[in-house]
């Protein structure tokens, strides 16, 4: 008769929680989360010359991958791939900040005395 209870065996729990453990740590994370290995990510690293390839400044250490296609394009600094990250990967949005932060975007144009034109 069933009582709803489970025996726990600690052997078996041990079995059963192995692969977990053994997966843990960066090298685990890379290879779970991106397909890559920890030698991988140090050679994308070298491509970059040892450089954020956006800010050109900053130690590249976080992986950054397409959400979409789960490819990885890089290893940025942190504020790069945040950055990219709250602008949800949007090339558009970007552009349209870089303009604001260049100025272009939102200065009107002066079309009569007192009539100004919004860029569309």
């Amino acid at each position: 008769m069933r009582d709803g209870l489970q025996v726990y065996r600690r052997g078996c729990a041990s079995a059963y929680h192995q692969p977990r453990r053994v997966a843990k740590g960066r090298a685990g994370h890379l290879k779970r989360h991106y397909g890559m290995s920890e030698a991988e990510r140090e050679a994308l690293i070298r491509e970059q010359r040892w450089m954020c390839p956006i800010c050109l400044d900053a130690d590249p250490v976080h992986v950054d991958h397409d959400h979409e296609t789960g490819r990885v394009r890089g290893v940025l600094c942190f504020s790069c791939n945040a950055a990219l990250g709250q602008f949800k990967d949007r090339p558009d949005v970007l552009r349209r900040a870089a303009e604001y932060l260049e100025g272009n975007v939102w200065k009107p144009t002066l079309e009569a005395s007192g009539v100004y034109q919004l860029p569309s």
